[in-house]
């Protein structure tokens, strides 16, 4: 868990299996500042995704 952006509390470690994204630590573990989950309809997981995810350079 890391300590929040204004200092109070801890956020706990983001796990991501997508390993072509540019997040990816190689250790699955996403490495983005923000996380953007949606869209704001989804019911369920299946109805969800990761607005963060940004392909990797090739």
């Amino acid at each position: 868990m890391n300590r929040n952006e204004n200092g109070k509390g801890m956020t706990p470690d983001v796990y991501c299996d997508v390993k072509n994204c540019t997040y990816h630590d190689g250790d699955c573990k996403c490495t983005a500042n923000r996380i953007n989950v949606g869209p704001t309809y989804a019911v369920s997981t299946n109805d969800t995704a990761c607005s963060t995810f940004k392909p990797q350079a090739r």
